[in-house]
């Protein structure tokens, strides 16, 4: 269950922080669940957008790692 992604580098500066918190909680609750691929997903869909975020290059890391 992504979320839209509505090119958040065209979006307004609060609409950016918006997008990055709600996907940031989506990937934190799909791998609690152990949903790696889709964990994996949203975490590459915020380094697109945020490409120096260290906690979402962790997360697709982890999320990579369990994948094998």
């Amino acid at each position: 269950m992504a979320l839209p992604d509505p090119s958040p580098l065209s979006l307004a500066p609060e609409e950016r922080a918006k997008f990055r918190r709600l996907n940031t909680e989506q990937a934190i609750n799909l791998a609690r669940q152990s949903k790696w691929e889709d964990a994996a997903e949203v975490n590459q869909r915020l380094i697109s957008a945020f490409p120096n975020d260290a906690d979402a290059l962790n997360r697709l890391g982890k999320a990579l790692t369990e994948l094998g």
